[in-house]
Formats: structure tokens, sequence, C-alpha cells
């Protein structure tokens, strides 16, 4: 069955669900962090018209994952670099199977509509695993909440 797409503000019964995927990846890199204050920053994403949005990725009943179109993901390092793309995630049923390149290539393919010429992200796989395959190309490599990231960016056609 082919992937369907849907913004996160036409699936809120997946909030629960992609709350706890991103807790479980990324929730220790908040000190204090919880389901609770992930799903409360998500709900700023329940947008279609304009950024920020979580864009939800459906196979049939089954979610198989999301990503996130927003501002200023690393501010701090990057003042200049304004599209991200982030939260990328694919349910662990679900992994070697292409839907990940299936959510970037859509992200990317959407992006220009929203004025977006450039797009950044940052990734824990220094080599760009996926990114570098899809075209991506290396920024810098920065660390980052205690963590090595290689960010990526990639330029747009509209």
């Amino acid at each position: 069955m082919p992937i369907e797409f849907t913004f996160l503000a036409d699936r809120v019964d997946a909030i629960p669900i992609i709350s706890k995927w991103y807790f479980d990846e990324w929730g220790h890199l908040v000190q204090g962090d919880s389901i609770e204050r992930i799903r409360d920053r998500i709900e700023d994403y329940m947008n279609r018209d304009e950024i920020p949005f979580i864009l939800v990725a459906a196979n049939g009943n089954d979610l198989v994952g999301a990503a996130q179109l927003k501002y200023y993901e690393m501010a701090e390092m990057f003042p200049d670099k304004e599209h991200w793309i982030g939260g990328i995630y694919v349910a662990a049923s679900h992994r070697g199977q292409g839907y990940g390149s299936q959510i970037v290539e859509q992200i990317v393919k959407m992006a220009p509509k929203y004025g977006v010429e450039t797009l950044h992200l940052q990734t824990e796989a220094l080599d760009g695993g996926l990114y570098a395959r899809l075209g991506w190309t290396p920024y810098a490599h920065v660390i980052s909440r205690g963590l090595d990231v290689l960010v990526m960016e990639q330029q747009l056609s509209g």
C-alpha cells in the first residue's frame, strides 16, 4: 500500500503516538523533558498553511513516521539558517523499507510552497547517511546538546 501524507492538524489522533516516539528517541537530550511537554510543543505544529507543521506518514491505518518543517532549529549556532527539517522519525517496525526517504522527499517537495529556498537539518550520521544519498550537502560538523552532529543543507527549486 502506498504511503499517505497528512498534516498533523488533520490527524490529531497521532499526537500521543508521535509524542511517545519523540520522547523515546530524543527525550533524554532535554533535562526534565516528558511526553507531556513534548505533546505541548507538538501542538505548536498544528498548521497546514504555514510553518511550522508536522507531516504524518501512514501506510493504511498504520502510522509509519513523521517529520517537521520548522524555523531555526539551531538558532544559537546558525542564526542565518532559517528553515529546517527535523523530528524525522520512522517507527521501528517500519524501518528499512524506504519510508524515511519518502518522508524527507515529501517535505523537500512541499517546502518551496512555503517560501523555502534552502532547507537545513542535523544528523548524528556523520557521513550524512540517508541525507547524503538524497543529495543533501554537508555544511558543518558541530557538537549540539553533547552530540556530534553533521549539519546539512539542500537548495530547493520552486
